[in-house]
């Protein structure tokens, strides 16, 4: 049976299971998205931003299965609200991710499903969320009737970032 819960902090064991679950969790997304130089962040970093900041810069999901008396961590959705000019309150669904050996057991769709929920119930006009092209799991945002935007509107996902960033920056420093 598997079990879908909000993260919230409220005791030492949880704070472990969280640094647990950010610290490992990721990693495993970036193997399996083949990005071998994954998450740059520390856990520290990860721990501030979902737990400590306010309000926190992103809100988690994650699911569990029950093995005799313990819990085991099998999957996450990891999200936040944005802001649509044209459509007002929005949601960010920035990972999904189910553990190899637990997919095809309806984990990512009740993770999916829950944070769609969520966005329902906090006045959010969509579920904003990128997949790579080559990911299986398009299927099934098909199949829940989700637009491909880079199809139908020709949307193109840029990003700024490093040195880069930067540059854009200092550039903003000097008079308008």
């Amino acid at each position: 049976m598997f079990i879908i819960k909000v993260l919230f902090i409220y005791s030492i064991f949880l704070y472990t299971y969280i640094r647990f679950f950010l610290g490992l969790l990721p990693l495993e997304l970036a193997d399996f998205e083949n990005m071998p130089n994954g998450p740059r962040l520390t856990v520290k970093e990860l721990e501030y931003d979902g737990f400590e900041k306010q309000p926190p810069a992103f809100r988690c999901k994650v699911a569990e299965e029950q093995a005799d008396s313990v819990y085991l961590l099998v999957g996450y959705a990891l999200y936040f609200p944005t802001y649509s000019t044209w459509e007002g309150v929005s949601m960010m669904l920035e990972d999904l991710y189910v553990r190899p050996e637990k997919r095809r057991r309806g984990v990512g769709r009740r993770l999916f499903d829950a944070v769609a929920k969520e966005a329902v119930t906090s006045g959010s006009s969509r579920l904003d969320f990128h997949v790579l092209e080559w990911n299986p799991a398009r299927i099934f945002y098909d199949g829940k009737g989700a637009e491909n935007l880079t199809k139908s509107e020709q949307w193109c996902y840029y990003r700024l970032s490093g040195q880069a960033l930067r540059n854009a920056a200092q550039s903003a420093t000097g008079k308008a």
